[in-house]
């Protein structure tokens, strides 16, 4: 549908679902302004190369199921070069640094899947929800788990749905934490980084970076949006802020948002996923699988390592930590960081290992343009509070974003779906 030159959409903020409002917009003829906070663009998609020129995923690293999937089309589209993650292809190392043996092995996946059964058992039978911490705590007591057992079924439990969610489980709603749906087909990593995607998008766009929102104020006939560099006018307004921006309450509506889009505002939580990358000026480690893993006396703490080399022929390593110590690590130096994670490792390989020669560090949920990592459900929270979020203002305001998606949240197609979306339904009104 072809749309007079006069009517302007406004954009806040220059993410995938940013992006993928504004391209629509654009190609059905609509003027579009999209204002950004940051000096650069990608939101929470952001590959950084400071480490040697090595491009490096510091928000989103994978495609989550390639088949179907938006964003594989783009990279096929692009023809970037992407590579599987194989999760299986994996070597476990107990607190001790000892490698785990087989039989070990096999037992933490058996216990963990007959959590996971449990666990979709008390979705479909419990009558009140409650944290999914709570569920798991109230399953091991009923048990005859030994401490290793214990400590085993903690590693897995933070590895498996920790990390997925990058929150602590007592934060995640046992009824709704995995309301979520996927593609199906294998996830893959872009070997230039998401970059790539976003460096292609923006052709053609007008694109204000530096401009840090302030107020959105919606009339009958438009939208005006101050922001650290001026006032833009237009007829209609796609938000694209992240929740945990809302929740901030920095940028001030006029008129303020209805009250049960606030409300689902405060019910929903943004995670915290961080990574460390490491480089080191030689590989010591087990060179062939795609994944480290460490069950750690400290709960929650450096369990799982990503093998870079795998993907990059280069000597790096990626440390994740979800949830409270991803975040209580944001206060700490890089240097601190390192030191903590080179710990875990020394354990393992030895204390004749090299130090890191390139630390990278992530801290979103200090990150004022993001305050998280993505979106989830806690307790008493539900996926109705992403349709919510997702709804309309007075024919004006449109909102797009990774939590406006209740199918695909916390994901980079789940938002350039979402911005779709909210193109799909300005187009609508003619």
């Amino acid at each position: 549908m072809a749309a007079s030159s006069s009517k302007t959409v406004l954009i806040v903020g220059a993410g995938m679902s940013g992006l993928a409002a504004a391209i629509d917009l654009k190609a059905a003829g609509y003027h579009v302004i999209i204002l950004e906070g940051r000096d650069r663009i990608g939101g929470r998609l952001h590959t950084d190369t400071s480490l040697n020129g090595l491009p490096l995923d510091l928000g989103a690293s994978w495609i989550h199921g390639i088949r179907n999937n938006p964003i594989s089309e783009l990279a096929n589209k692009y023809k970037i070069k992407t590579a599987v993650t194989n999760y299986e292809a994996m070597i476990r190392y107990a607190d001790n640094g000892k490698r785990i043996s087989d039989s070990r092995d096999a037992r933490i996946d058996s216990n963990f899947d007959q959590l996971a059964a449990a666990i979709s058992k008390a979705q479909n039978e419990e009558v009140k929800d409650r944290s999914l911490g709570s569920f798991i705590s109230s399953y091991t007591a009923k048990r005859s788990f030994t401490p290793e057992q214990i400590q085993d079924l903690n590693y897995a439990v933070n590895t498996e749905i920790e990390h997925e969610y990058a929150s602590d489980v007592n934060d995640l709603s046992l009824f709704e934490f995995d309301q979520d749906n996927a593609y199906g087909g294998s996830d893959v990593v872009l070997l230039g980084g998401y970059s790539q995607i976003v460096e292609q998008l923006k052709i053609g766009l007008d694109i204000r970076t530096s401009h840090i929102v302030q107020s959105i104020t919606r009339t009958s006939s438009g939208v005006s949006i101050a922001t650290s560099k001026g006032t833009f006018d237009g007829n209609f307004a796609v938000i694209t802020l992240p929740l945990g921006v809302l929740q901030q309450g920095n940028v001030v509506f006029n008129p303020p948002l209805p009250s049960t889009k606030v409300a689902s505002i405060s019910r929903l939580k943004m995670s915290v996923l961080n990574k460390c990358y490491l480089r080191f000026p030689r590989v010591f480690w087990d060179s062939q699988p795609d994944l480290l893993g460490y069950v750690n006396s400290a709960r929650g703490q450096w369990c799982e390592w990503l093998n870079m080399y795998r993907y990059t022929n280069q000597p790096v390593l990626i440390g994740f930590n979800a949830g409270t110590y991803g975040e209580q690590l944001e206060a700490q130096s890089d240097a601190t960081i390192a030191a903590s994670a080179m710990i875990v490792l020394r354990k393992i390989y030895g204390k004749s290992i090299p130090d890191p020669i390139g630390v990278r560090v992530t801290r979103w949920k200090s990150d004022v343009f993001s305050r998280g990592s993505y979106s989830h459900i806690p307790p008493n929270a539900t996926g109705s509070d992403y349709d919510s979020l997702a709804s309309s203002v007075g024919g004006r305001l449109f909102f797009a974003g990774e939590a406006t998606h209740r199918k695909y949240p916390s994901t980079v197609h789940g938002a350039w779906l979402s911005g779709r979306r909210a193109a799909t339904e300005i187009l609508s009104l003619g």
